[in-house]
């Protein structure tokens, strides 16, 4: 497959060499079009699903406390308050996630927003983000789903990096109760050792229950 795909890609490239800006775009979403249908049908259907009852629980309002730390020796700790809300969005394809960080007078800002959707392939959940404070960069994220759909193991990227190419920082997310999360973010130092960067404890707001539209 991969082979098909290299072999592929070298005769689109060959085309748009030789075309337009404007023919050689459809000649890429035409070969695009090629890539998608090879996805078997039922892999995307099972990972859609899967996605679906990964999703659904965490649809409505949250109240979070995040928590981080500058290095390893975690002797300075930042916490922040903050309330987050999910949603479906785009006919229920993307989760969406919006983000207010709660002032010391209890009025909220809103900070960032993420969008939430799966790898039909892989069943990998993938994310793009961004923050108010630094609206130039995007956070990516590509995480594994466990089988039992309740925990989130992978990678998070900022792009792009304060300094040419950031490191990637592993990330881990895992249900902990009935209505409670936990998500993690290790970084590592300038020796390369790991350490608890960001810590985010979520529960579910009192006056909000799981919601089921789109």
């Amino acid at each position: 497959m991969i082979g098909q795909v290299g072999q592929m890609k070298k005769r689109v490239g060959g085309a748009v060499a030789g075309l337009g800006w404007k023919s050689g775009l459809a000649v890429l979403l035409l070969a695009w079009s090629g890539f998608a249908a090879a996805v078997d049908p039922r892999v995307a259907q099972d990972s859609r699903q899967a996605f679906k009852s990964f999703a659904q629980p965490l649809v409505g309002s949250w109240d979070c406390s995040l928590r981080s730390w500058d290095d390893r020796f975690r002797e300075r700790m930042v916490e922040t308050p903050q309330k987050r809300r999910f949603e479906w969005v785009l006919r229920g394809n993307f989760l969406q996630e919006t983000v207010h960080a709660v002032l010391r007078g209890g009025d909220t800002v809103h900070v960032g927003i993420n969008l939430l959707s799966v790898d039909p392939e892989t069943m990998h959940i993938l994310g793009s983000g961004f923050d108010a404070v630094t609206p130039d960069r995007r956070m990516l994220l590509d995480a594994e789903l466990a089988p039992d759909l309740r925990h989130l193991s992978g990678k998070v990227q900022m792009r792009p990096g304060k300094e040419g190419a950031e490191a990637d920082q592993r990330f881990d997310w895992q249900w902990t109760d009935t209505d409670r999360t936990r998500s993690r973010l290790y970084s590592r130092d300038s020796n390369g050792r790991e350490f608890l960067n960001h810590e985010l404890i979520c529960k579910r707001a009192a006056d909000a229950a799981a919601g089921s539209g789109e």
